[in-house]
């Protein structure tokens, strides 16, 4: 017969277990080989079937997205530097695969990588392992209220260990990408994102995730998490490849009244009855260049109108007329 004074012992240790695990988070990764651990059956929401609001389609490196739409912080004009971008991609992925440069998304082709569906001179946010990325591109409310519906997530874990959870991050710290288990769960900008327990990976007690164990920063899969946080690259916000640089063989041909040398004419020299322009001149005309008719110059006025983002479930209808301009 076991006595009163025993039962209390054998007792003890599992009430402690659970007063731990209720009053903090337990972060760990988890193998996860050859498939998700028994634990850890635990997959975040699916985003089949959401009505994402896109973007107008614009240049890819404006708007952020490979296939040149967005589907996630749809007004191009006050989300410059981030954007949400759709795709499909085989398997499981880390969100820090580095992009293999396919031109892929929701509107083309599969991606070989998640990061494949960020446009040249973009990347995955976070990818350096730094929340001060996501921190430098939107803020938490964007991140909560205007990002769109449906799921966006950045290639950053939001537990720093894969034991406890720690004090908050500071600008030094660097986040893991880590498989499954507590805290595994990447950062995630949209409607369908929640809290975790650990809610201070980017913003102090504002952080949202993509809950679900068994798929973490290091281990997504499009079904679940194909909704990608692209960053602008570079500072201030991004210009057309081509801004300022007129189009091969504008310079070829002078504006109509000009003169030119003729052939085999020594310059500053008479030839015939044509005259070339003098010093003086060629300064006034520099001051004055004309616009080449069908060339109009470049400059914001020819960044891409923003127009009201419409829907779509799960791809664009190809029988619907294009967006106004």
């Amino acid at each position: 017969m076991v006595s009163a004074s025993t039962w209390t012992k054998l007792w003890a240790v599992p009430f402690a277990a659970a007063l731990l695990l209720q009053s903090g988070c337990v972060c760990g990764p988890g193998p996860n080989v050859g498939g998700y651990d028994e634990e850890f059956k635990d997959p975040p929401k699916s985003i089949q079937g959401v009505k994402f609001v896109e973007s107008e389609k614009g240049p890819p490196e404006i708007v952020g997205c490979a296939d040149g739409q967005r589907e996630g912080f749809a007004d191009l004009s006050k989300h410059t530097r981030i954007a949400g971008c759709l795709a499909t991609w085989p398997g499981v992925k880390s969100l820090r695969d580095e992009p293999t440069g396919k031109v892929c998304g929701d509107d083309g082709e599969v991606c070989e990588v998640p990061a494949d569906a960020c446009a040249p001179g973009w990347h995955v946010c976070g990818s350096n392992g730094k929340n001060t990325d996501l921190k430098s591109h939107t803020s938490w409310r964007a991140c909560d209220k205007e990002s769109g519906p449906g799921k966006f997530i950045a290639a950053i874990s939001h537990g720093q260990t894969d034991e406890l959870c720690p004090p908050p991050p500071t600008a030094s710290t660097v986040f893991p990408c880590m498989e499954s288990g507590y805290c595994s769960e990447p950062v995630c900008c949209g409607a369908d994102c929640q809290y975790g327990k650990c809610r201070d990976a980017v913003w102090r007690g504002k952080t949202k995730i993509s809950l679900g164990k068994a798929e973490g920063c290091g281990a997504a899969t499009s079904e679940r998490n194909g909704g990608i946080l692209c960053c602008y690259d570079g500072n201030g916000d991004p210009k057309p490849i081509d801004a300022g640089t007129p189009p091969a063989g504008d310079s070829a041909a002078p504006p109509a009244g000009d003169t030119a040398p003729v052939e085999g004419t020594p310059e500053g020299e008479t030839g015939g009855t044509v005259v070339p322009p003098t010093t003086a001149d060629s300064a006034a005309a520099a001051d004055s260049t004309p616009t080449i008719a069908g060339n109009p110059p470049s400059g914001p006025e020819d960044a891409p109108p923003t127009t009201v983002p419409t829907t779509k479930q799960p791809k664009p209808d190809p029988t619907r007329p294009p967006p106004p301009t």
